[in-house]
């Protein structure tokens, strides 16, 4: 039995969830439905077998969204789809024998704004069968969560995919993939200059040179420590972030310096660049959180970001570091 449903879904898929009595698997991109998250809830507690995949974006994971935390506190089992595998389906399947699939997210937005569609499938065992191994499979491109930590409203762009100019630029490079034509990767680029992930992913399909870093690049601490945030030989393009915490009680303020090196006193390696934190909330030391977002694009180009979690006070500097990279070289095994 296939049938299709255009309105009032959300109330349909509330009526299956109810009838599970075993367990039930979600894969949606966003979930922010306050009502079908409590059924899942109440399933969950009443001693079902209850496993979700989403992104982790803020749309998902943030202090004023649904308690995913909660949830797998009380027997859960949750996975964060990431920037490199993003999981974009929309589908559930109940005690294996009910699918829903569709263009639905579980979203407010999707019910009240969007015209969506899901097919409500009973009775097709090998296609139930096909996503419940699809679901399998996506969970083995993830880390199950026991843990979250919630993204605050300052990293929001960190990951925010589905912009129409970032999602033209992928495209673009999958593009090139497909037809071999390498020349198109540098309009990619060109067209989301900002968006690093671009960059790696046609690193990854092997459509750009290869850089790496000569030196490591980090932050001072408390007692000159080294906090290494881009280690050594890091291939470009990379993306990477560091969250410190304050180590004094009512600190207001946070002054790092920035160097190239492996010493593990920072004072002994190169300095290049000073970041400085101001407003920082009065708060025990360790409470009051800071984040160092660096990237480094294929084109020697270092991002170096620093902010406050709590305030988003931040400082940005940008510097050009090619005389700090290397081309890596890959071995080349003659055959004979």
């Amino acid at each position: 039995m296939v049938k299709a449903h255009f309105d009032d879904i959300r109330h349909t898929i509330l009526d299956e969830l109810d009838k599970a009595t075993e367990r039930i698997v979600v894969a949606v991109y966003w979930f922010t439905n306050q009502t079908l998250f409590q059924k899942l809830m109440t399933k969950v507690l009443d001693g079902l077998k209850v496993e979700l995949i989403i992104h982790n974006d803020y749309i998902n994971n943030r202090e004023t969204g649904l308690n995913f935390q909660s949830f797998i506190d009380n027997g859960g089992h949750f996975y964060f789809s990431d920037t490199y595998n993003p999981m974009h389906n929309k589908f559930c399947v109940i005690d294996n024998k009910t699918l829903i699939n569709g263009s639905y997210n579980w979203t407010y937005y999707a019910e009240d704004r969007n015209r969506e569609n899901i097919l409500l499938i009973k009775d097709e065992k090998e296609t139930i069968d096909a996503f419940i191994s699809e679901f399998d499979r996506l969970k083995s491109l993830t880390e199950k969560v026991e843990k979250i930590r919630q993204l605050t409203k300052f990293e929001v762009d960190e990951f925010n995919l589905l912009r129409a100019r970032d999602y033209l630029a992928n495209d673009i490079v999958f593009q090139a993939k497909a037809t071999g034509n390498k020349e198109i990767i540098e309009s990619a680029f060109q067209i989301a200059p900002d968006n690093i992930e671009v960059q790696k992913t046609a690193f990854a399909l092997d459509l750009t040179k290869k850089w790496k870093l000569k030196y490591s690049i980090g932050s001072s601490l408390k007692y000159d420590n080294y906090l290494i945030i881009v280690p050594k030989d890091t291939l470009l393009p990379v993306s990477i972030s560091k969250i410190v915490q304050t180590s004094e009680d009512n600190q207001k303020s946070s002054t790092s310096t920035i160097h190239y090196g492996e010493n593990p006193k920072a004072s002994r390696n190169k300095q290049f660049a000073e970041m400085t934190i101001t407003g920082i909330p009065p708060k025990l030391a360790g409470e009051a959180k800071l984040k160092f977002h660096f990237t480094i694009d294929i084109y020697g180009n270092l991002k170096m970001e620093k902010f406050s979690l709590d305030t988003g006070r931040r400082q940005i500097i940008t510097k050009k570091i090619t005389g700090l990279l290397e081309e890596e070289i890959e071995d080349k095994i003659e055959k004979e």
